[in-house]
């Protein structure tokens, strides 16, 4: 009983120790942030946007976002924005789709070399004011969404090694 107790609490301190954070590039400590180019009529998207991401990265806590001789970069453009009726409930509208389209690139600085890119990175979300069972509300919250989706994205395909 007294070396099932021990393999337990072994176990059970080991476990705590893993997380399920991984990077296939550890000398990859800080990041800069660009504001992205918002090349879209939408105002303050660009704003949003990356006082979101900055937020994510703070909160994932992979990366220390510092201005000054930054490890790595982020760096983007809003290439299009739409927000457009998808579904009609009579003669009212039910539903909408917001729809963004980005270009994002994710440098090394150590290295000097892309770690990841896309071009053309279209995220979309929908939302509705009059159903109920619907995610999100409003546009900004499928906005929000859409932000974090991108965050997820990029982490995925640029540090994460699977």
């Amino acid at each position: 009983m007294k070396k099932s107790g021990i393999f337990i609490v072994t176990v059970f301190l080991m476990a705590c120790s893993y997380s399920v954070y991984t990077t296939g590039f550890p000398h990859l400590k800080t990041i800069a942030i660009l504001p992205f180019e918002n090349n879209t009529t939408e105002y303050n998207l660009e704003e949003v946007i990356f006082n979101n991401l900055t937020n994510y990265f703070e909160s994932d806590g992979r990366l220390k976002i510092v201005s000054i001789s930054p490890d790595c970069q982020l760096e983007g453009q809003i290439l299009d924005y739409s927000n457009k009726i998808l579904t009609y409930a009579g003669s009212d509208v039910d539903e909408y789709e917001v729809r963004v389209l980005f270009s994002i690139t994710f440098t090394d600085l150590k290295k000097n070399n892309i770690i990841w890119q896309d071009k053309a990175l279209i995220i979309s979300e929908t939302y509705s004011s009059s159903d109920e069972t619907s995610e999100f509300s409003t546009e900004e919250e499928a906005q929000n969404e859409i932000i974090k989706d991108m965050f997820d994205i990029i982490i995925k395909e640029s540090l994460e090694e699977w």
